[in-house]
């Protein structure tokens, strides 16, 4: 088994099963991480939060979109990774591993060192924000095939029956992002439209992917089963399952279908938009 897929596994049991131990990890989304010294950690890991370090932790410190404090107090036996943040030093912190810190300043620099110069030791932080991408996307689909299912169903059918037309939707729209955006950037109007528009893209291409990964693991349960009864949550799990094994493949296979992937469920979403109203439920591209 390949060691990336080992790491994902274990760091799942031990930061999502939270089963007693002596050492645990602790991975929070949108909240901050105070680690004291009355309990050991194993990992700390936050997305949209601060941590804060008093005790000791064992390995890595890692924050998304949030910044590192490490008060006087503070051991920290592995790395420490601020993505999005600033990492704050008392007197008398400990730190074994590297400190980096990854900003509009030096962003830059440090993608340079990932890709080229140290892509060995970044290796275990790429299975981490891997690992966070994995878990986000899983509890954002959960929750739009119980809040959203008739949209996911509408453009799962629009780009069933759509499928070139789709495709095609989403390369134009691809290639048309960045000229967009600039208009509106140079356009006193558009700018404060901008951060809508970007979450309007946003919603988008996560709708069409998992809409994409619904369709493909309906169509494998239909295969496997005669009376499959239809499940969103199955099928998209079983799409996302998919999904990750194909983006495994070597030789840029893995990285080329899921494009392909991507782009159909961006075109399907632009299609199901601007012109399913038109067109009619019945309609085949």
């Amino acid at each position: 088994m390949p060691k990336k897929v080992v790491f994902v596994l274990v760091f799942f049991a031990l930061t999502l099963c939270a089963l007693p131990a002596d050492a645990e990890s602790i991975f929070k989304l949108g909240r901050n991480i105070h680690i004291t010294g009355n309990k050991p950690v194993d990992n700390a890991i936050a997305v949209g939060g601060q941590i804060t370090v008093s005790g000791l932790v064992d390995n890595h410190v890692v924050a998304v979109a949030g910044s590192v404090v490490l008060t006087s107090e503070a051991i920290v036996r592995g790395n420490v990774v601020c993505i999005g943040g600033v990492v704050v030093r008392g007197n008398g912190s400990q730190v074994y591993g590297k400190i980096t810190e990854i900003n509009s300043s030096n962003v830059l620099a440090a993608v340079s060192a990932a890709f080229y110069d140290e892509s060995q030791e970044w290796s275990w932080l790429t299975d981490i924000i891997y690992f966070c991408f994995l878990s986000l996307m899983f509890i954002l689909a959960a929750m739009m095939a119980f809040l959203f299912p008739r949209a996911l169903e509408t453009m799962m059918f629009s780009i069933e029956g759509n499928k070139a037309t789709s495709f095609f939707c989403g390369v134009l729209g691809m290639v048309m992002l960045a000229p967009f955006f600039m208009l509106l950037v140079l356009s006193f109007i558009g700018i404060p439209l901008i951060p809508l528009v970007f979450s309007l893209v946003l919603l988008i291409f996560v709708f069409g992917f998992i809409a994409v990964s619904a369709l493909i693991g309906r169509w494998l349960l239909t295969k496997a089963f005669r009376n499959h009864q239809k499940s969103l949550i199955k099928e998209i799990m079983l799409g996302f399952i998919v999904w990750w094994m194909v983006s495994r493949m070597p030789f840029h296979f893995g990285t080329i279908i899921t494009s392909i992937w991507i782009t159909l469920g961006f075109g399907g979403g632009v299609f199901t938009l601007f012109a399913r109203g038109f067109n009619g439920p019945g309609h085949k591209g």
